[in-house]
């Protein structure tokens, strides 16, 4: 039986392909310091595993929605998602913290068909109105898996060892595999074949252009990049300097991810309330603060838990308020190229916070007497890019471009 838009069923598998991609980052933070350890690499070293992982989702935002105007939804996801779980498994089986790199960068790769795609097919169904409501509530949904995951990473590390996390997540591809080949129909209603590769381009070049779109894809970019920066540096300074456990951790890291679920149930409490605008120009000073009172905790000399997941929660909280506003705001404007729009705000949120984690990455091997400064020095430019950048929404965005 076909998944009918707007109902329950495809909620779930937009929520399902949201998550997947973030998931499988979340799931693997854990056990980062038992793949240094097994693989017989450096901190730095495992931290690229994360890196590149994010560079292939980036990669990847570039295609599959300009694919998907194109060809459909249906067909391009079928092949992201082949593609995604060939390399999970293989990944699982790495034997060398540089054939991990590689295979990471493939993973990536086609877990970015899954938050790409799955934008698009929100389009697809709601309207330009129903977007920032929508979009709040799905990325509620999607914040569910990713939340559990570290807590799921950690016992698996400990019960089996980091490769169970490979299996799970390729697993878990597969059952989504399974559901979009028996039941999802096409979904892009716009799909046509006199698209071609000049239009997609003209079609890109407009949305860069294009005042209001810059301002959601680079606030949601700046955003992502402050937490996947800490997601890079965090578990190496509880587990490695603080000595919480892979499993430990997982559960202390689940107050940060109640922080952006916070977020997101005060955004979905507001939309229709208060512009979005004025929510995105807020949420960007929850960064700010909470990377500023993390700096004078380190400098003051205290390095306890509670003084990384404090301000973690914080600005995971201002995250929260940002990303289904940011996201209804690029993708809804753009009905007819939901797909390029979609591929342009992921590549803006997987670029940026590769960004963040090669930052964090390169200051922690170059050390501080204080630990978590490098998170603070590395990630702050971000934060005050995250305020500016909002400054670009106009008060009263335009209406929906029909003619893309």
């Amino acid at each position: 039986m076909s998944l009918a838009p707007r109902s329950a069923g495809y909620v779930a598998l937009l929520v399902a392909l949201g998550s997947f991609g973030p998931l499988t980052m979340s799931i693997y933070t854990p056990v980062m310091p038992s793949v240094g350890a097994s693989l017989g690499a450096g901190a730095d070293s495992v931290k690229l595993t994360l890196t590149t992982y994010m560079l292939g989702f980036a990669v990847g935002q570039l295609f599959y929605g300009p694919l998907s105007d194109r060809y459909g939804r249906r067909p391009v996801l079928l092949g992201g998602l082949i593609f995604f779980a060939i390399a999970t498994f293989a990944c699982s089986f790495a034997s060398s913290i540089g054939g991990l790199i590689t295979l990471r960068i493939l993973q990536g790769l086609g877990a970015a068909s899954g938050s790409v795609i799955g934008r698009a097919m929100t389009r697809d169904a709601y309207t330009f109105q129903e977007m920032p409501l929508v979009m709040s509530w799905i990325s509620l949904g999607q914040n569910i898996a990713p939340s559990l995951a570290p807590t799921l990473g950690g016992f698996l590390g400990e019960w089996a060892s980091w490769r169970a996390t490979f299996w799970f997540v390729g697993g878990f591809g597969t059952l989504l595999l399974a559901i979009t080949l028996f039941g999802l129909s096409e979904t892009n209603k716009h799909r046509s074949d006199r698209l071609h590769l000049g239009s997609l381009l003209r079609g890109s070049g407009e949305m860069l252009r294009d005042r209001q779109f810059l301002g959601n894809v680079l606030t949601l970019g700046f955003a992502f990049a402050i937490n996947f920066g800490m997601l890079a540096g965090v578990p190496f300074i509880l587990q490695d300097h603080l000595g919480f456990s892979p499993q430990e951790f997982g559960l202390i890291v689940l107050l940060s991810v109640g922080g952006f679920t916070a977020g997101t149930l005060v955004n979905n409490r507001l939309v229709g309330r208060v512009a979005p605008v004025v929510m995105m120009r807020a949420s960007g000073w929850f960064h700010v603060a909470a990377l500023a009172v993390m700096g004078a905790l380190s400098l003051s000399g205290i390095v306890t838990w509670w003084a990384i997941i404090g301000p973690h929660v914080v600005l995971s909280f201002g995250t929260g308020m940002i990303v289904a506003n940011a996201n209804a705001g690029a993708v809804g404007m753009y009905p007819k190229l939901a797909g390029t729009a979609s591929s342009l705000a992921g590549l803006a949120q997987m670029g940026m916070g590769a960004l963040g984690t090669v930052t964090v990455a390169i200051l922690t091997v170059v050390g501080s007497r204080y630990v978590a400064m490098p998170l603070v020095v590395g990630l702050m430019p971000f934060a005050v890019l995250t305020v500016l950048s909002a400054r670009l929404l106009r008060s009263r965005p335009r209406p929906p471009k029909l003619s893309s």
